[in-house]
């Protein structure tokens, strides 16, 4: 197994719905989830190649892959009332509708990190390269540098567990994830099948090395500890 990193830098704003919110009410993690980067990997090497069993294949070798984020020195996040296009119930027809969502604004690029099969890794570091977003479809990003590392930094977003015995300073947010049982059908969005809770996927509490340093109605500012 090897680590390898992407490095993101976004077009304007990002968000990603925290887990089990209403989209009529969507906050945002200030990073995107692992079943999120996954998913995202599998779509680029798929769009890329035109390789649909390319995309099965990458989908099996990081499905349990450890994912961890380095977050930029500052970042803000902020609520936008918007109006939207809800599905009607039982119809094909659509209704005029609003909602709260929370984009986040980041001051300098995203890292990404990965353990990965080492037989994998120039595939997964070729679908980090060429990742467009990662959370909602307008969250646009540019990979600008892929590597692979001896380790990810401290500072980095990773898995918190209630058992620590160490006391870890930061932010937790709830964020998503494949389980071994979890199949590339099921998490195809043009198949039938879909993802089930807590056999599928699970709910993950990150903690995030960050502290508020501002913060009012309608935004909150982040820096990294």
């Amino acid at each position: 197994m090897v680590w390898i990193c992407g490095t993101y830098n976004f077009a304007s704003t990002f968000s990603y719905r925290i887990p089990y919110f209403s989209s009529s009410y969507a906050l945002s993690a200030p990073a995107p989830s692992p079943s999120t980067i996954k998913l995202a990997i599998v779509a680029s090497a798929i769009n890329r190649t035109g390789n649909i069993n390319a995309g099965k294949t990458l989908f099996e070798k990081i499905r349990t892959s450890e994912v961890l984020m380095e977050l930029p020195e500052k970042i803000s996040i902020f609520k936008v009332f918007l109006k939207r296009l809800k599905k009607k119930r039982q119809e094909q027809a659509f209704e005029s509708t609003f909602g709260i969502r929370e984009y986040v604004i980041y001051n300098g690029p995203l890292k990404i990190y990965l353990n990965v099969p080492e037989s994998s890794s120039e595939a997964i570091i070729e679908a980090l390269r060429n990742i467009q977003f990662l959370g909602t479809s307008d969250s646009i990003c540019t990979c600008t540098h892929t590597a692979k590392v001896a380790q990810p930094p401290a500072k980095c977003a990773k898995p918190h567990s209630t058992t620590e015995q160490e006391k870890t300073n930061g932010i937790i947010f709830l964020l998503t994830d494949f389980t071994n049982k979890a199949t590339f059908d099921a998490a195809n969005p043009y198949t039938k099948k879909k993802l089930r809770k807590d056999e599928d996927i699970i709910s993950k509490p990150y903690i995030f090395p960050i502290k508020v340093i501002k913060k009012d109605k309608n935004c909150t500012v982040y820096a990294s500890l």
